[in-house]
C-alpha cells in the first residue's frame, strides 16, 4: 500500500519537482558529509551522517516532525548537526506541519540538541550555551518562520482562487437558468399565443363544411402538434417580460364569438392594479380555459369570470357541455398553466361541472410581484470571509512569533556581546605590549583590577592570571586560555599562556 501510494505521488510530482527535491537531496546530504568529515569526532561518523541525510531529507515530504526529530538525534549523536541541514528542515517542518504544536515541539528538541552536542568541544556552560542558542535561533527558528508565512500566503492564495472557482461555476449555472428560464419564457409564449390563434383558425374552417376547410383544420392541427413538439418547455419556472393586460379579454371574447361560440364575460368587484405576474397569469389562465372549451365543448355555453376578492383575485372559465373538435392536443398545457400560477403565489383549480361541463379556476394573490429567486449556489466548507479573518489572524501571530524570535536573537547576539566583553580581562594585543622586566605598577597599569572578578582564582603566589579573549579561547584546543602574569621584587618577571583550568 505504502509503495502503490509513494508511486502515485511521484507520478503527480512531474518532472520539475522530481529534478528539484533530487538536487536539493544532493546538495543538502553533501554539505552534510563535508561538514562531518571535516570536524572528524570519530571515523564513523561522515558514513553516519551521508547515509542518514538523504533518508531524512526524503521523510521530511510526509513526516516531517519525524524527520527533524530524528535528524536531532542523529547530529546529537555526530558532534553536533550540520547547518544546512538544520536551515532546510527547519523550513520543511514550519511549512509542512499541519499544527503549530509540531512546529513548536520539533524546534524544542532541536534545540535541546543542538546546545548539548557542544559537549564534543567542551564543557557546557551559560556563555556558551547563550551563544550556541543565538545560532540555533538564526539557522532553525528564523528559517521556520520565513517557511510559516509563505505557507500562509499560499493557503490564502488557493482559498482565492478556489472561491474565484466557485464564482465563475456559479455564475455559468445562473447563467445557464436565466438561458433555460428565457427559453421556458417564450415557449409558453408561443403556445399560449399561436394555440389559441390555431385553434380559432380550425374553428373558423369547420364552419365552412368544404374539403378546403378541412384541409385547413387539418394544416393548423398538424401545425399545433410541431409546435408543441418543438417547445417542449412548459413545465418550467420563468419570468414573464411581455404581460398580457386583462382590458385584452374583450378581444380575445370578440374573436371567440367570431367562430360561433357563445362566450360571455363577467367582472365581479372593484377593480385594482395588480403585479405583472398576477395579471399575466390571470389572462393566461383565462385564455387557456377558453381554448380549451372551444376544442373540448364547441357549442356549449362558455362563461368568463375575473372577480376581485378583499386578498386574492379569482379567474375562473366554466362550459357547459358541447361537441369535440377534431384537433390533436399533446393535453400538457394544463400542467404549463399550474406551474404559471404557482409561480405567481396562486392555486389552480380544473375538473368537471356538477352539469357536465367543465371549469378551470384560479385564485391568485395580491402580493406575488416577483417569483422566487433561483437557488442560491451551494458551497462547501468555511465561509471566504471567515477564511480570510483565520488566515489573516494566523499570519499575524506568526509575524509576531517571526518578530519575536529576531527580537530575540538581537538580544541573544548583545547578551553574547555583553558576556564577550565581560569575559575579556586581557586581550592578545594587551598582553603582547607588555614585556618581562617592566615594573609591576606599569604591568598593573595596564589589566584590570585585581579586585574585579576579571581575575582567576587558583594562581601560584606572586602571579596573577586572566582569561583570555573569546576569540582567542575559541582558536585554543582546549577551548579555554588563561593569561599568567608572576611578579618578583617589584618587576614582570614571567608571563604564560596557558590552556584549561589553572
Amino acid at each position: 500500500m505504502t509503495v502503490a501510494r509513494w508511486r502515485e505521488r511521484i507520478a503527480g510530482a512531474g518532472t520539475w519537482r522530481l529534478v528539484y527535491e533530487i538536487g536539493l537531496v544532493t546538495l543538502v546530504t553533501a554539505a552534510a558529509t563535508v561538514a562531518a568529515a571535516a570536524a572528524s569526532w570519530y571515523p564513523l561518523a561522515p558514513w553516519l551522517v551521508g547515509l542518514t541525510t538523504p533518508v531524512l531529507m526524503v521523510l521530511r515530504l510526509i513526516n516531517p516532525l519525524g524527520a527533524y526529530i530524528a535528524a536531532a538525534l542523529i547530529g546529537l549523536g555526530t558532534g553536533g548537526q550540520g547547518m544546512v541541514v538544520m536551515a532546510v528542515l527547519s523550513a520543511s517542518l514550519s511549512y509542512r506541519a499541519a499544527r503549530v504544536w509540531q512546529v513548536l515541539t520539533g524546534l524544542a528538541v532541536g534545540w535541546v540538541c543542538f546546545v548539548l552536542s557542544i559537549l564534543w568541544e567542551t564543557s557546557l556552560t551559560v556563555e556558551w550555551a547563550v551563544l550556541v542558542s543565538a545560532m540555533f535561533a538564526l539557522l532553525a527558528c528564523a528559517p521556520a518562520g520565513v517557511a510559516r508565512l509563505v505557507r500562509r500566503r499560499r493557503t490564502l492564495l488557493a482559498a482565492m482562487h478556489q472561491r474565484n472557482v466557485q464564482l465563475h461555476s456559479g455564475q455559468a449555472e445562473v447563467a445557464r437558468q436565466a438561458q433555460m428560464r428565457e427559453r421556458a419564457r417564450i415557449a409558453r409564449d408561443l403556445h399560449d399565443s399561436l394555440g389559441n390563434r390555431l385553434t380559432l383558425i380550425s374553428l373558423y374552417a369547420g364552419m365552412m363544411h368544404t374539403g378546403e376547410a378541412d384541409l385547413v383544420r387539418q394544416t393548423a392541427s398538424a401545425a399545433m402538434t410541431e409546435l408543441r413538439q418543438i417547445l417542449g418547455l412548459l413545465g418550467q419556472d420563468g419570468t414573464q417580460s411581455t404581460v398580457r393586460p386583462l382590458t385584452g379579454l374583450d378581444e380575445l371574447v370578440e374573436q371567440a364569438r367570431a367562430s360561433g361560440a357563445r362566450v360571455e364575460i363577467l367582472r365581479e368587484g372593484e377593480p385594482r392594479p395588480l403585479a405583472a405576474l398576477t395579471e399575466h397569469a390571470a389572462y393566461r389562465v383565462i385564455q387557456e380555459g377558453l381554448t380549451n372549451a372551444l376544442r373540448h365543448a364547441h357549442g356549449g355555453s362558455i362563461t368568463l369570470l375575473l372577480r376581485y376578492e378583499p386578498d386574492a383575485l379569482i379567474a375562473r372559465v366554466t362550459n357547459t357541455p358541447g361537441r369535440r373538435v377534431a384537433l390533436d392536443t399533446s393535453g400538457q398545457g394544463l400542467f404549463g398553466l399550474a406551474e404559471r400560477v404557482r409561480v405567481a403565489n396562486g392555486v389552480l383549480f380544473h375538473g368537471p361541472a356538477p352539469d357536465g361541463g367543465f371549469r378551470l379556476a384560479a385564485t391568485l394573490a395580491y402580493s406575488g410581484d416577483e417569483p422566487p429567486p433561483p437557488p442560491a449556489v451551494v458551497t462547501t466548507g468555511p465561509d471566504f470571509a471567515t477564511l480570510i479573518e483565520r488566515q489573516g489572524r494566523r499570519s499575524r501571530i506568526v509575524l509576531t512569533t517571526t518578530a519575536v524570535s529576531i527580537a530575540g536573537l538581537l538580544v541573544l547576539c548583545a547578551a553574547g556581546i555583553w558576556l564577550t566583553t565581560a569575559m575579556v580581562a586581557v586581550d592578545r594585543d594587551t598582553y603582547d605590549a607588555i614585556r618581562v622586566g617592566q615594573p609591576e605598577a606599569a604591568v598593573r597599569a595596564e589589566l584590570p583590577d585585581t579586585d574585579t572578578d576579571a581575575a582567576v582564582a587558583g594562581a601560584p603566589t606572586g602571579c596573577v592570571d586572566y582569561p583570555a579573549a573569546l576569540l582567542d579561547q575559541l582558536g585554543s584546543e582546549s577551548g579555554e586560555m588563561i593569561y599568567r602574569f608572576c611578579f618578583r621584587d617589584g618587576v614582570l618577571v614571567d608571563k604564560q599562556t596557558r590552556e584549561g583550568t589553572p
